[in-house]
């Protein structure tokens, strides 16, 4: 007969892989990073290294997940998440059971609507999606006793800096907590803990630096993951102009109430004196840590193509809570009513926008939608395209079709968001210029030219050029009503 504690723990199972269920190969939500992502995966399939011969600016883990995508199964990335979405839960649920909360199946269950809610979540194998589980994770570990705890944390930090680097801000205030903490339970001294911490985030790091390094392409990976996210190229706006931005996202994504909430939670805690206060403060401080990609990018000013930058608050606000109710000294939080109600308030609306995603759940790719009806997608569909023969200018939408084909891009510049974003970037033209110089090497038979439709590259001198080139080079076999051209070599 199944225990009574049991029956939370499958309960617990069963809506975790059931929320990412929605997010299958079957029933995919398109995102061009996504494409780039798994674009990149085949590279590294067919014997190419990311950074020299693809460009793009994230920390290189993602790759080598996406990788396997080709080695194994296009399920692998779904299966990962899915593994480590639930383990974070399971994590959680263990915590909140063993500190005697109510309802300790709640807080984990918030966390996978958080994470998995429709209008944040782009599906499975974003960065920010891992990140947020591994912080989970992490801050799970730190509270326990494990007999390896710091070398474990040190394997979390390493796999989050080499996912996605501003999220080590996120994080940063459990890094020092589980570090300086006397209230940690270890009786290590600080010394021994971050020498711990150093081999568990080794361990992550010299095997990825020692890949690099043997394929001549460390100072690519210095480059373009590292120095150039430090100065990325676009707009940047003032810090009041990303507080707008991201109060107006958190009210776009239906996360106010929990937000919110979780805050007047955490602030009223402190004039209460929390028997974990420095750790309540290092939970608050996490909370509005959780913005940091918005405060190093002001991207969400540009709308809704980013607001997976709120993903960390799937993990920071049920950490938040947690540490209230665990730690607060007053009759009526622990009260099990009390709980019961705060749970319902924080997630009622989670609630009821899954359902309402759920409902309109169908087992087909959302890629469809976004290239059904286009004549040169219908075009090229009926070739045997090879490596080199494709190109795809200004949209990167459509590096889908690489992906499609699995072929490679006869330049590793496959998308153009920065000359979209500021005209400063490659004034003296020497990339755009490289471009060039590989659609004339490798002889590309075609060209999708989506700049007249996009009409966004700030340059004009390189929109002329690039003009100029295609027409004296290729012929234009198909013109859409978008203005998109199907460019063939002459």
């Amino acid at each position: 007969m199944i225990k009574k504690e049991h029956y939370s723990i499958l309960f617990i199972i069963l809506g975790s892989v059931a929320l990412n269920f929605l997010n299958s190969p079957h029933s995919e939500i398109f995102s061009d990073d996504k494409e780039i992502f798994k674009y990149a995966g085949l590279v590294i399939y067919k014997g190419g290294v990311p950074y020299r011969d693809i460009f793009d600016h994230k920390p290189p883990l993602i790759y080598f997940f996406n990788a396997l995508n080709w080695y194994i199964s296009p399920w692998f990335t779904w299966l990962l998440d899915t593994m480590l979405i639930l383990l974070a839960t399971l994590l959680f649920y263990w915590l909140c059971r063993k500190n005697k909360l109510h309802w300790p199946w709640f807080l984990p269950i918030i966390f996978n609507l958080l994470i998995r809610y429709s209008l944040v979540s782009f599906g499975n194998g974003m960065t920010r999606e891992y990140t947020t589980a591994f912080l989970l994770i992490f801050f799970c570990v730190m509270q326990g006793n494990a007999r390896y705890k710091y070398f474990i944390l040190g394997l979390l930090t390493g796999l989050t800096c080499w996912m996605q680097q501003d999220a080590l801000i996120t994080l940063a205030p459990f890094f020092f907590y589980s570090v300086f903490s006397k209230e940690s339970m270890s009786p290590a001294d600080s010394w021994k803990r971050i020498l711990s911490l150093t081999v568990g985030f080794l361990t992550i790091s010299l095997p990825l630096i020692f890949y690099f390094n043997s394929h001549q392409s460390l100072s690519f990976l210095w480059k373009d993951a590292f120095l150039l996210n430090l100065n990325a190229p676009g707009r940047h706006v003032s810090f009041y102009e990303k507080i707008k931005s991201i109060k107006h996202a958190i009210h776009e994504s239906e996360f106010e109430m929990a937000f919110y909430t979780s805050l007047i939670l955490g602030i009223t805690a402190m004039f209460l004196k929390n028997k974990k206060q420095s750790l309540l403060y290092m939970a608050l401080l996490a909370l509005l840590l959780s913005f940091a990609g918005e405060y190093l990018s002001g991207r969400l000013l540009t709308g809704n193509a980013f607001i997976y930058y709120l993903l960390p608050l799937a993990a920071t606000i049920p950490i938040l809570v947690y540490t209230v109710f665990t730690g607060s000294p007053v009759s009526f939080l622990p009260d099990k009513t009390t709980q019961l109600t705060l749970y319902l308030v924080l997630s009622t609306t989670l609630f009821l926008g899954t359902l309402r995603y759920a409902s309109g759940f169908r087992f087909s790719t959302d890629k469809k939608n976004w290239f059904t009806g286009i004549p040169e997608v219908e075009y090229l569909d009926t070739l045997p395209l090879v490596d080199y023969q494709l190109y795809v200018f200004d949209d990167s939408n459509f590096i889908f079709l690489y992906n499609e084909h699995k072929i490679l891009a006869p330049s590793p510049w496959i998308y153009h968001y920065f000359w979209n974003w500021s005209d400063d970037w490659d004034k003296d033209r020497r990339i755009f210029h490289s471009i060039i110089q590989n659609l004339q090497i490798h002889k590309t038979r075609f060209i999708l030219d989506c700049s007249e439709a996009r009409n966004d590259i700030k340059n004009k001198a390189i929109v002329i050029e690039w003009q100029q080139f295609l027409q004296t080079n290729y012929s234009v076999i198909i013109k859409d009503s978008s203005s998109r051209k199907l460019w063939r070599i002459q």
